[in-house]
């Protein structure tokens, strides 16, 4: 085990000349076993411990442990607590993701606090071959199926390359007990079923499963690493023409990138919206609805990604007066001359409205309205989609009002009982004036 290790070390580099390592410590076989061969091995290691509020009397049991491993072995030790359960509940994701979070927190503020320019985690190659079919079953692409990198940023794994049966040897050797999490044995975990039934099952096939697995991820990893570079994204847009040149292995990546480099949450992503994306290059307008407040729109020649707009709230319209609603300028006028080409006109009769009580909203889910040579009224909701109007792109749309009356639905048209020509509602999209400009 020591031999892998080091070799492991050498070959990415891990541990340069005069580095102070950070050992993430948990108690279980895995994480003692990095510090005792990294110790072994005469780097210069100290460890920390997080207990995350969970699993009672077991985890401070645990914390207990780490503190002795360590003071027994003259390491460096800190400890920490935390509420993982609230944290996840505050956050709305699950107690294991919160805890991963709040883990990684805690490792970066305790290396700044003990010198350490490393931080070590214990991941293994059943780790990595967990991680690969956990990844494979729930559907995934190239970068999914490259399983767990041995270096990202300042977080190294030098474990990688060692199979847990080598670590509980390496441990017995030693004479090192090590502590069991008790959760780690629940089947009702996908993970703990893929480690306990699937595993054992590839290796009654083929023994050497997990380092295979290994060689397949790292070369997944370099074939990801050439493909990004040559899909390289700056910014928050693509040339949609740009784009659809490309072959379509090298589209799905700059998507993915111009959806990271806008903040996406990328955990949320999946196929389906790296699809639509795609799919709305191929227009010539629209809009994808992404997580974490964004969305893709198809504006001119590009693609960009942008936040969400907020909702706007309604604002008194002022007859002759050009004003600003959300993302587009708005005006009622009777001077048709004073308006510009690059605004949309909607007709009024001003017979049928009060001048004084004019207002500008969103469109609201009861909206109905009769358009001209209707039979009758329909809802707006139904009018946006029969035009293909995305529900993100609708939800900012100017409706003008009069007396609390729907007099013009922007993107639809004008009321039937208030058609004429004496008036115009005047609706200009900020992006397109500047579109038109340049």
């Amino acid at each position: 085990m020591k031999q892998l290790v080091r070799h492991t070390i050498g070959q990415y580099d891990m541990i340069p000349s005069g580095t102070r390592v950070l050992c993430g410590l948990s108690g279980g076989a895995d994480s003692v076993s990095l510090v005792v061969c990294l110790q072994e091995l005469g780097y210069d290691i100290c460890a920390c411990h997080l207990h995350h509020g969970l699993r009672g009397a077991q985890a401070d049991a645990d914390a207990e442990f780490c503190r002795r491993l360590c003071e027994a072995h003259g390491i460096d030790f800190r400890l920490g607590h935390c509420d993982a359960a609230a944290e996840a509940q505050r956050q709305k994701v699950s107690v294991e993701t919160a805890a991963r979070q709040l883990r990684y927190d805690f490792f970066t503020r305790c290396a700044a606090e003990l010198g350490a320019q490393r931080i070590a985690t214990a991941h293994t190659a059943d780790d990595n071959l967990e991680t690969m079919l956990f990844h494979l079953i729930r559907g995934t692409g190239s970068a999914g199926l490259s399983g767990i990198p041995p270096v990202r940023d300042n977080i190294i794994r030098p474990l990688l390359a060692v199979e847990r049966r080598q670590v509980e040897a390496f441990l017995r050797e030693h004479g090192q007990d090590w502590c069991t999490d008790a959760t780690n044995l629940d089947d009702s975990c996908t993970r703990n079923r893929i480690r306990h039934h699937v595993i054992p099952a590839l290796r009654d096939i083929e023994p050497a499963a997990a380092r295979h697995a290994l060689e397949t991820a790292n070369l997944l990893r370099q074939d990801n690493a050439c493909l990004d570079r040559m899909a390289a994204v700056q910014g928050t847009q693509l040339e949609a023409e740009a784009l659809l040149c490309l072959p379509e292995a090298l589209q799905g990546r700059q998507i993915r990138q111009l959806l990271e480099q806008s903040g996406t949450p990328m955990g949320e992503i999946s196929a389906k919206h790296i699809r639509a994306v795609g799919a709305l290059a191929r227009k010539k307008r629209g809009s994808v609805s992404l997580p974490g407040g964004r969305q893709a729109v198809r504006r001119g020649k590009v693609v960009a990604v942008e936040k969400t707009a907020a909702h706007v709230p309604e604002i008194r319209l002022e007859p002759e007066k050009p004003m600003r609603f959300g993302a587009y300028t708005v005006q009622f006028t009777r001077k048709i001359s004073d308006i510009h080409s690059s605004f949309k006109l909607y007709p009024i009769s001003c017979d049928t409205i009060k001048l004084s009580d004019l207002s500008v909203r969103t469109w609201q889910r009861d909206d109905r309205m009769t358009l001209p040579g209707a039979r009758g009224a329909r809802s707006l909701k139904r009018l946006y989609a029969e035009r293909g109007i995305a529900p993100d792109v609708r939800d900012t749309l100017p409706i003008l009002c009069c007396e609390g009356n729907l007099v013009v639905a922007a993107g639809i048209g004008t009321e039937q009982a208030f058609c004429g020509n004496a008036g115009f509602f005047a609706v200009r999209h900020e992006a397109d004036r500047t579109e038109r400009e340049e």
